[in-house]
């Protein structure tokens, strides 16, 4: 299962680093022809408002479903999951539905607490987006149902390439006809949903997926679902809440902020979403699969390995991220209207988004294996603290660091998150001894360090070079301070 896991994972990376190429190249063209300016502000904030609560839905949907299906599949055989797909579907389009309804009359309203600094035709111009993308939505939670159904049978090819299929719409809006500004650019978002939720229901069909009219509340597994829905729903939501209360607290800040604090997010959602979910999503279903047959020392091994894993990942990722932030962000947007300015506030915010990429990602394998044990309510609680304690953070570090402080404050309230998650789990399985892996922290840390200063020697030895490419000024330091960082790393944990 293992091996099988590990194939489906560099699927998935594979995949997604061809994703993320063609979400930065949309990002770019959005920042080139359209720039850092109010019209951006106000698009990228009625995306958020169109899709958060949509997205995060789809999310708790697929998150929840995943352990009944194979539950089902376990008792009742995997045929009985075609019939829960059917009804579970039914509900989830009518509450989309109603959502949009919802949506459209509290726009305004919306808009307000996500960006209370927008005022005039800032204001307008984000309801209006915001009401021509709430369509988004259903597309969202809808696809959310197969993908779960596809997860059940170990199946990730489909809801990988979907989001190839996305991104492409978008790309030949940007090429082809971006004389229609953001309001185009939020039309192209509706179909490009659309396209994307249409390329996962084939992969559906051949796995055994049939349509058929059944619409039953009383269900026993649906009540199951509903149990669990609603905790998971405000558990996984800590990084999407998160950004959004940065975003609100960024438009009283100055013009441009929500797009320093977007392109940064976009950055380190890269490293998250092509390695850090490809392993969370391959490694959920195992360790459902294994609670359901009670054979926890299995779960324990394939937490362990999993978050060996993530972490050799994350640890000279944030190095990299916070030592050369300021030339990728140069790499990645300066060109067009996104100018020096706009690379000097990015990548600050970068920076310090940077500092909780480790937490992040361990959020995201912590929360999933309280699920697949059935806790949902741990995650929630473990939210609710994270959420609260970045309000207050934004609103202190906001007036001394500006967007730093946004960004810094999501890296701390994230953190706290997984120490609280931590400390649950080890109550039950003891998956981290903290009193034996704090050597081994301290080892990371260590290899850590040294890998920032040849990063930071050879970059800064590199300024008297003639070397054309920035790309280059960014690969050479990088690959001197994962060499430096594996060296270091060998000679530690050999011992």
């Amino acid at each position: 299962m293992m091996e099988k896991a590990y194939k489906s994972a560099r699927f998935i990376i594979i995949f997604g680093i061809l994703n993320r190429i063609l979400t930065f190249v949309k990002e770019a063209l959005i920042a080139s022809k359209i720039g850092c300016c109010f019209e951006t502000d106000a698009y990228f904030t009625a995306f958020v408002a169109a899709t958060l609560l949509a997205e995060i839905i789809g999310e708790g949907i697929s998150t929840g479903m995943v352990p009944i299906l194979l539950k089902i599949e376990e008792k009742e055989g995997s045929w009985r999951k075609v019939d829960y797909v059917n009804n579970l579907l039914h509900m989830v389009i009518i509450l989309s539905i109603l959502l949009m309804v919802l949506g459209w009359v509290l726009s305004p309203v919306v808009v307000r607490v996500l960006a209370k600094g927008f005022v005039g035709e800032e204001f307008k111009a984000t309801v209006n987006l915001m009401k021509i993308g709430l369509p988004i939505g259903i597309f969202i939670i809808i696809r959310a149902v197969f993908i779960a159904y596809l997860q059940s049978f170990h199946a990730f090819k489909a809801g990988t390439k979907s989001w190839i299929y996305y991104n492409i719409v978008y790309l030949i809006y940007l090429v082809a006809l971006n004389k229609y500004g953001v309001y185009g650019l939020m039309v192209a978002g509706i179909l490009a949903s659309a396209v994307q939720l249409y390329s996962v229901i084939p992969a559906s069909i051949h796995l055994g997926y049939r349509y058929e009219r059944i619409l039953d509340f009383k269900n026993a597994y649906i009540k199951e679902f509903g149990i669990m829905f609603m905790p998971i729903v405000i558990g996984i939501s800590i990084n999407r809440v998160n950004v959004v209360v940065d975003k609100s607290i960024a438009s009283t800040l100055t013009t441009g902020s929500i797009s320093w604090l977007n392109y940064a997010n976009d950055i380190i959602q890269l490293v998250l979403g092509i390695f850090i979910t490809a392993i969370v999503t391959v490694l959920f279903p195992i360790i459902s699969q294994e609670y359901n047959r009670e054979n926890i020392e299995s779960l324990k091994s394939a937490m362990k390995k999993g978050t060996k894993i993530i972490l050799s990942i994350a640890v000279p990722a944030t190095v990299i991220l916070v030592t050369l932030s300021e030339p990728i962000v140069k790499l990645l947007f300066e060109r067009g209207e996104f100018g020096p300015t706009a690379t000097l506030m990015t990548s600050r915010a970068l920076t310090y988004y940077a500092l909780g990429l480790g937490g992040m990602a361990l959020v995201l394998v912590l929360t999933k294996v309280h699920y697949a044990m059935h806790d949902s309510i741990t995650p929630m609680v473990s939210s609710a603290v994270g959420v609260l304690a970045n309000l207050v953070l934004n609103i202190i570090l906001s007036k001394y660091m500006g967007v730093k402080g946004l960004a810094l404050a999501t890296s701390i309230s994230t953190t706290l998150v997984t120490v609280l998650l931590i400390k649950d789990l080890n109550k039950r399985i003891k998956v981290i001894d903290i009193h034996r892996d704090i050597k081994i922290f301290i080892k990371f840390v260590i290899a850590a360090g040294i890998m920032a200063v040849a990063i930071l020697f050879v970059y800064n030895s590199m300024e008297g070079i003639n070397i054309t490419g920035n790309i280059i000024r960014i690969l050479i330091p990088a690959m001197a301070g994962l060499l430096a960082y594996m060296g270091t790393a060998f000679k530690l944990f050999r011992v």
